[in-house]
């Protein structure tokens, strides 16, 4: 039996940071939003990025960091 046939759905490529935990640290964040550690800090504090608190500090949600991105970019929906 062929491979196409035994599987229904393609396989994905993962995230660029899915190849690790979904949870990422502050610093992980930072590298994959293309900005500094402080910057994420200061979105944290000031709640535009939810967090998820794990043993005595927390970590960021990559999907959550997907969404900032979304609401972030401006001139979407305009015709090319």
């Amino acid at each position: 039996m062929s491979i196409q046939k035994r599987f229904k759905k393609p396989v994905e490529p993962p995230h660029p940071i899915s190849a690790g935990p979904r949870l990422v640290s502050i610093k992980d964040a930072a590298a994959y939003l293309g900005a500094r550690v402080w910057a994420v800090r200061q979105m944290l504090r000031k709640r535009e990025l939810p967090y998820v608190p794990v043993g005595r500090g927390f970590k960021i949600d990559e999907i959550d960091l997907d969404r900032w991105i979304e609401r972030q970019k401006i001139g979407t929906g305009l015709a090319a």
